[in-house]
């Protein structure tokens, strides 16, 4: 059984024993920047008020920090998480990265020993929510390990020590659900700001669409079924394109297999909802400048019929988004590289191993001229 990555880090936790003796128990929770942290702050009262009645919590501290990945992909903890463990009887650590057991997807981990929460994001899929009785579960099973307190959908089984218990999900759809997760954790939306020079080649050409007669009918003498077919091969053009041209892709080598196979299943996924996303806008936008620029008569009489209808407008900005999106998406990029790589897991999983090497290398730096 591949067990995920453990949460490594030099300092030793209170046992939970030692915590239960005192009265007082406190919750830290250190999460990622971004959707982690935006997912915190939206359910932090509720976990307030949660934690309070089902786990006897008494307080609850947010902090945000970027944490650092050892090449392996395991979590590494910052030392200032380390200096307040004496402070919190609990610290969670919410990540953005995906943690997984084969085709499992792990969503959260308890360790005993060192009373450590880890919850991975991207395992909830799109229902982000679901991030409130995750936390609250795996609080009160380190609480109390024996509380039986289970998440829909989910089931505790054991680690690979004794004091150590993963939160996971069922298999069946358990890689789809952590994708989805991913997917909404790259922030599609955030792309659609970087492809405006694209945009604007495919309006280009789509305009050809409104003003040549000929694609008119063209258009007017395709089925529906070879319309879609055009629609369908026209994204898939923009969604490869983009992809190879800003190497998004993860290469074999330059990550373990199996994460490698999931963040390209995440950079393709969000990549072909942009391009989605754009072909419609650019589908409505055309439509709307048939409606203005081409006369219902004129065009009847192009197409050789007694009166046009609205299908006529509709199949000519259908032929016409198809061509720009194509001629559009080749020969363009994003406006911004460093945008469009951003929301790729690859660039950030590297970005935090080049941040923790940087760091590391200070470190050993301070510690030969102190010693000098």
């Amino acid at each position: 059984m591949d067990h995920p990555e453990q949460i490594v880090g030099d300092a030793g936790r209170r046992d939970v024993a030692d915590c239960a003796e005192t009265d007082s128990w406190s919750v830290r929770i250190v999460a990622d920047p971004g959707p982690p942290t935006a997912t915190v702050d939206r359910i932090r009262n509720r976990l307030d008020k949660r934690l309070s009645e089902s786990a006897g919590i008494d307080s609850l501290t947010v902090d945000t920090e970027t944490l650092a990945l050892n090449p392996d992909g395991g979590l590494l903890v910052p030392e200032r998480v380390h200096s307040l463990e004496d402070e919190a009887s609990v610290v969670v650590v919410i990540t953005e990265f995906p943690r997984a057991d084969r085709r499992r997807g792990m969503i959260a981990e308890v360790d005993h020993r060192r009373s450590t929460v880890v919850v991975s994001l991207p395992a909830l899929g799109l229902a982000a929510h679901r991030l409130l009785p995750v936390l609250v579960a795996a609080i009160t099973r380190l609480r109390t390990p024996d509380a039986s307190s289970t998440p829909r959908g989910t089931h505790w089984q054991p680690g690979d020590r004794d004091d150590l218990e993963y939160l996971a999900g069922g298999r069946l759809l358990s890689r789809t659900r952590m994708v989805a997760g991913m997917v909404r954790g790259n922030r599609p939306w955030r792309l659609i700001p970087t492809l405006t020079g694209l945009m604007a080649a495919a309006a280009a050409t789509a305009s050809f669409g409104v003003f040549y007669s000929s694609i008119w009918a063209m258009a007017n003498a395709l089925s529906p079924w070879r319309l879609a077919g055009l629609s369908l091969l026209s994204i898939v053009v923009m969604t490869v394109w983009l992809i190879a041209n800003n190497r998004l892709w993860e290469r074999r080598g330059s990550l373990p297999s199996a994460r490698a196979r999931l963040y390209n299943a995440a950079t393709a996924t969000t990549v072909l909802l942009n391009a989605a996303v754009l072909y419609v806008g650019l589908f409505v936008a055309t439509v709307c400048a048939a409606l203005a620029v081409i006369d219902s008569g004129f065009l009847a009489q192009e197409l050789g019929r007694p009166s046009a209808s609205f299908r006529d407008y509709v199949y000519l900005a259908w032929l016409a988004t198809s061509m720009g999106t194509v001629a559009g998406a080749v020969g363009s990029s994003a406006d911004s590289y460093e945008d469009i790589l951003s929301a790729t897991y690859g660039y950030r999983e590297r970005g935090r191993r080049r941040a923790e090497d940087d760091r590391e290398r200070r470190i050993e730096a301070s510690r030969e001229t102190e010693q000098g």
